[in-house]
């Protein structure tokens, strides 16, 4: 039986755009002076993505109508829709991982009719009301370092069985595909695995994911594709024990 699953970034990796930086700029979150502080920290390697997420995205509160106006203009990467159908048709289920906001995550795909077996992301909303809920997915108790804890999720998928595709473009993917068995990278994601010789397959659009899975479909649910990854584990990524 095949045992193999689909974990995909969403901000500039399913999305063209990186939708929660757009936010940021457009509604002017990004200028505030303790997010220019955080801002500078994060590029640093001082602090975290979580530590700049609880600062920066509790200004998007009372701002629903500005959100959903920026969030009908972004687009899918091309392919991407393409792509899902593919995973469906081979009955392969797809986990959307984010360190981004739930809310817009789940907007989108609606808006484009896309669905997936699973949306994780950090838990920001706006309610029925229109009232802002804030919190972040990040339940590891051993590090508090990103919002979103996806090495978390990709080593609980490769513990149940799971053999894992990775596809992601930040930093916050550096983590998560630590635990992967293959990597489609681009941006920052392919830079930091090309500096520390990591094998990974470079893509620009979901066509070019689609080249390579569909042309060695086979090996990759057997096991046996090329540039597949044994043992790297992100030396900053901790567990409780």
């Amino acid at each position: 039986m095949q045992k193999i699953a689909i974990v995909t970034d969403f901000d500039g990796t399913l999305m063209e755009q990186d939708v929660g930086n757009i936010l940021m700029s457009e509604l002017g979150v990004d200028a505030e002076p303790e997010v220019v502080e955080v801002s500078g920290l994060y590029r640093e390697k001082k602090i975290g993505s979580l530590a700049w997420i609880e600062t920066a995205y509790p200004m998007l509160a009372y701002k629903k109508r500005e959100v959903d106006e920026i969030l009908a203009r972004v687009q899918l990467r091309d392919g991407a829709r393409d792509f899902i159908a593919f995973c469906k048709e081979q009955s392969v289920p797809v986990t959307i991982l984010s360190d981004g906001m739930l809310y817009y995550i789940q907007q989108i795909l609606t808006q484009q009719h896309i669905e997936v077996e699973r949306i994780i992301g950090n838990p920001i909303t706006y309610l029925e009301d229109g009232q802002f809920q804030f919190g972040v997915q990040n339940e590891n108790t051993a590090c508090k370092w990103c919002g979103c804890c996806k090495a978390s999720v990709v080593k609980q998928l490769k513990e149940e069985g799971w053999k894992i595709i990775y596809i992601g473009d930040g930093s916050s993917d550096y983590y998560g595909s630590g635990f992967a068995d293959w990597v489609f990278a681009r941006s920052s994601l392919a830079r930091y695995l090309s500096e520390e010789g990591t094998a990974f397959y470079p893509f620009q659009t979901f066509r070019d994911v689609m080249d390579v899975l569909v042309a060695n479909w086979n090996e990759f649910v057997n096991g046996s594709a090329s540039r597949r990854l044994t043992g790297r584990v992100p030396a900053a990524c901790k567990f409780p024990v």
